[in-house]
């Protein structure tokens, strides 16, 4: 550990001799969780604002008190507890935030579900899972959850009600603990194949990416976030966890909506906005964007492939304020790219390696192109410190900076010709009338397979299919060509990303 990292370790209290003796005795009281977590913020920060949402606002005492609170009240009327398991169906709101320290605190194993989960998804989880309890919002209980589940079911409105009501006697000596239940996010999107990716409550898993972002974004520095990235997302649960243990203001969102996040960000003098590319290009199309994002001194991109035009507007209103993360549900982040690393490059690089990660590319085909294996220290249970294949195509250059080439799985033949869609998804973004696009493959009988592209273009264009296929005839191959264009808004999940099925 370096002197800097020393340094900003010691001004958040961790490592100061009354910090230790604080976490150690937040352990102690409430097990190597989230909870113990909530409750060392709550001694250092008890009058700060800690999370504001359609209108309420919470301080950290009060994140740990009503915290505590949910904890007793679930642990007494439904017996809650050690080794059981409960999944939240729930969008980004206060009541979300509560229940992550309660159930930690409980030793529940706790499964956060994909807002746009379909039915039938949801009863493959809960059977295949054992989860003994549901908490959702009433919204997604009306739109997701089946009448005939196995399992009990809350609303998590109606937990925020009983808890916020202090006539409520809810008084409960809660079980010891020595650790926090797992928490687990899965991969894969809302109607796919999806896979578990469980977290054990470590203190050796949360230090190493935690001093990165201290290290290299400077994230100590700065004193609210907006947080639009649903909390069910790595990137989302990871972003919450860092912000509260940081003392932060965490703005949530519980929908995303453009016009609505610049308002928060500019009312609550937001300065690190955490962001998927697709949330960031739609940010850029509100007028007052530049205006509005005046005091974010920090943008963090992740989750899915960055733009370099994005990256461009954003470096043009706001200066050197965005980074590109890169990471894996099963891994864990282990990228970062700077905005010297996204300025200097002609395409947006995913980064280098953080301290404590290795990373090789195995199967280099002519092109310097292969598969990225990774290995790190903080991956999801049963991948720690093992080498693990992410599916992603990469190139590395002589500086150590990867860039992406695609998923390995997605790999198209059309006309006898290995084609990415992810590549040509990349070149069409590049138009400046582009907000994006969609490639997908299609059958042929002539060529076997073609790529039909879905484009959402700028408000004001007049781009037509003829002029878009003229731009894009230099920079494409033949097989990459798209035999079809059309115009629509892409479609986007509650994660921000663009929904790929059809």
């Amino acid at each position: 550990m370096n002197n800097a990292i020393f340094s900003k370790l010691t001004k958040l209290h961790i490592l100061t001799p009354r910090g230790i003796c604080r976490l150690l005795g937040a352990f102690f009281r409430d097990g190597v969780s989230l909870m113990a977590l909530t409750r060392f913020s709550a001694k250092y920060y008890p009058g700060r604002c800690a999370l504001v949402s359609e209108g309420k606002r919470l301080t950290y005492k009060e994140i740990y008190s009503h915290s505590h609170r949910l904890a007793q009240l679930l642990y007494r009327d439904y017996a809650l507890k050690s080794g059981m398991c409960v999944a939240l169906l729930c969008h980004n709101h206060i009541a979300m935030a509560l229940l992550l320290p309660a159930l930690s605190r409980l030793g529940v194993s706790v499964k956060l579900l994909n807002t746009d989960i379909v039915p039938d998804k949801l009863r493959e989880h809960v059977e295949r899972q054992k989860i003994s309890l549901i908490i959702c919002d009433h919204e997604l209980k009306v739109q997701r959850v089946p009448n005939d589940l196995p399992c009990e079911m809350l609303e998590s409105e109606d937990l925020y009600q009983t808890i916020s009501d202090n006539t409520q006697d809810i008084h409960v000596k809660l079980p010891r603990i020595t650790r926090g239940g797992e928490i687990s996010v899965f991969t894969g999107g809302s109607s796919g194949r999806s896979k578990e990716a469980p977290r054990k409550m470590s203190i050796s898993q949360f230090l190493p990416p935690f001093y990165a972002l201290l290290e290299q974004l400077r994230l100590d520095e700065y004193h609210s976030v907006f947080l639009s990235l649903p909390v069910y997302h790595g990137f989302g649960l990871a972003t919450l966890i860092m912000s509260l243990a940081m003392g932060k203001k965490v703005c949530l969102q519980r929908h995303f909506d453009a016009e609505k996040a610049l308002k928060i960000i500019a009312d609550e003098r937001v300065e690190v906005v955490p962001v998927v590319p697709a949330v960031l290009a739609r940010l850029w199309q509100i007028d007052n964007a530049p205006t509005a994002m005046q005091t974010v001194k920090c943008i963090i991109s992740g989750g899915d492939r960055l733009d370099k035009k994005w990256a461009d507007i954003t470096h043009m209103h706001l200066g050197d304020v965005l980074y590109n993360l890169f990471g894996t549900t099963e891994a864990g982040f282990f990228m970062i790219a700077s905005p010297d690393d996204l300025l200097r490059n002609e395409e947006v690089p995913i980064g280098k390696p953080i301290s404590g990660v290795k990373c090789k590319v195995e199967n280099i085909d002519s092109h310097g192109v292969g598969s990225l294996w990774v290995c790190s220290g903080w991956a999801m249970i049963g991948m720690k410190n093992k080498w693990q294949n992410t599916g992603d195509l990469v190139y590395c250059d002589d500086d150590g900076c990867y860039f992406y080439r695609g998923r390995s799985d997605n790999m198209v033949v059309c006309g006898g010709e290995n084609v990415y869609p992810e590549t040509v998804e990349k070149v069409i973004n590049e138009h400046p009338e582009v907000i994006a696009s969609m490639v997908y493959s299609t059958p042929h009988l002539q060529f076997g397979t073609v790529l039909h592209a879905k484009i959402e273009l700028a408000p004001d264009s007049t781009l037509t299919s003829h002029t878009l296929k003229t731009w894009l005839h230099p920079r494409l191959t033949r097989a990459e060509m798209p035999h079809e264009i059309t115009f629509h808004t892409i479609h986007t999940l509650d994660s921000g990303k663009v929904a790929r099925s059809l």
